[in-house]
């Protein structure tokens, strides 16, 4: 009897990843509006010497944002994504490490970790978290951005595998342990995946899904029913919900 076809699972320095990636890029106004929002909170802070973007990848944000400050380092521990940010953003100071590994030269007025928490383990997310906010000045902001546990896509993601990604959990974690020595807020912001056509929403939910480590990939039947079932429109559109929480701490000015 013939195996069913599965999802495939992706390695991210694979061209698979990221050719997935960019029909998701194509299709959302995710990006347009993180830097939307975070373009208000730029405008806001009392100094823009350095900004600091941790886990930044090709370096799409940090070159929206650094035009706004005096200096910017960008953290990236993946090579390949490393070599594209360089290219892209050639006066950027880079650190080729993790998170946790990393010591930045400066402090930031904005320290940003947009959508690199899916690839850490939860156990480990607190401890990244004040990792960041160590490194943020005395009168900035560390904004760490992640899907909405009830989005649509963290939904099928939990349909399938059983799992949220809870920013507000390490939030209250943080905010339990440092008591009020900080602010510490979370904003939502609504974002939507529009794709025209059936393949290309299959392709953002199989980019979408590999948020986790794969061990048992579902069927390729089981997700495009799931597509079908919870994403297409009546003008036979899909539209996949994206919502993205904004987590902001800051120090609590006395």
């Amino acid at each position: 009897m013939a195996q069913p076809e599965r999802i495939r699972v992706f390695d991210s320095r694979g061209e698979d990843y990221k050719q997935a990636f960019q029909i998701f890029l194509d299709h959302t106004d995710q990006k347009r509006n993180a830097k939307r929002w975070l373009q208000g909170v730029v405008e806001k802070l009392s100094a823009r010497k350095v900004f600091i973007d941790a886990g930044e990848g090709n370096g799409e944000v940090t070159g929206t944002f650094a035009p706004a400050f005096e200096r910017s380092i960008a953290i990236e521990p993946n090579a390949f994504l490393l070599n594209q940010l360089r290219q892209a953003i050639p006066n950027a100071e880079t650190v080729a490490d993790s998170i946790l590994n990393a010591n930045p030269p400066a402090q930031g007025d904005l320290v940003l970790c947009s959508h690199t928490l899916y690839y850490i383990p939860a156990d480990q997310w607190l401890t990244h978290l004040e990792r960041l906010v160590s490194w943020m000045s005395p009168s900035g902001v560390t904004i760490v951005v992640l899907q909405n546990r009830e989005s649509g896509c963290m939904n099928m993601v939990h349909h399938f595998f059983g799992h949220r990604f809870e920013l507000r959990q390490v939030a209250d974690m943080f905010r339990a342990k440092h008591g009020d020595r900080y602010d510490v807020v979370i904003t939502p912001d609504p974002a939507h995946v529009d794709t025209p056509d059936f393949p290309s929403a299959f392709a953002v939910a199989e980019f979408m899904l590999n948020l986790l480590t794969i061990h048992q990939a579902p069927t390729r039947q089981e997700v495009e029913e799931y597509i079908r079932a919870h994403f297409a429109t009546p003008d036979g559109r899909y539209r996949v919900p994206v919502h993205q929480d904004f987590l902001q701490i800051r120090n609590v000015q006395r």
